[in-house]
């Protein structure tokens, strides 16, 4: 392996993003979903009645592949999508009792992978990382 002290951060973060999705993926792929699909399902539950746009921004992809991913999960029954009540052309996405039973599946299965991933670690450590992670993310916001 090569000596951590050498390699920049940022390829750190990169690699340690590979791993995970990696992991990830084998642990969705009998059920149909990638880890980017898993995410979307997640965010879908934390921000209830959301619009396509506004997914596709916080996951970092075009609305055309966010269209794909809402199409996809409205044809397994994963989503509902209904008028806004606010905004005549925006339509707000839901989970359906599949989409949220789905997802219930896939947090068991991430948390069995990132059990797994961060086991050499105590809770400290973790919630330190989190920390860390989440400030990077904000720096970046406000960059």
């Amino acid at each position: 392996m090569t000596k951590i002290a050498h390699l920049r951060t940022g390829y750190l973060i990169k690699r340690a993003e590979l791993v995970v999705r990696t992991k990830l993926e084998a642990a969705m792929r009998d059920l149909g979903l990638t880890p980017g699909q898993y995410t979307a399902l997640s965010l879908l539950s934390a921000m209830p009645e959301t619009s396509s746009a506004q997914l596709a921004r916080e996951i970092g992809v075009t609305p055309q592949t966010m269209a794909e991913t809402i199409m996809t999960f409205e044809k397994g029954g994963l989503i509902q999508r209904e008028p806004s009540s606010t905004h005549k052309r925006v339509l707000k996405i839901s989970l359906t009792p599949k989409g949220k039973a789905m997802l219930k599946t896939c947090e068991a299965r991430a948390s069995k992978v990132e059990n797994a991933l961060f086991a050499q670690l105590s809770e400290k450590q973790i919630g330190d990382l989190r920390t860390t992670l989440q400030t990077v993310m904000q720096s970046g916001d406000d960059a």
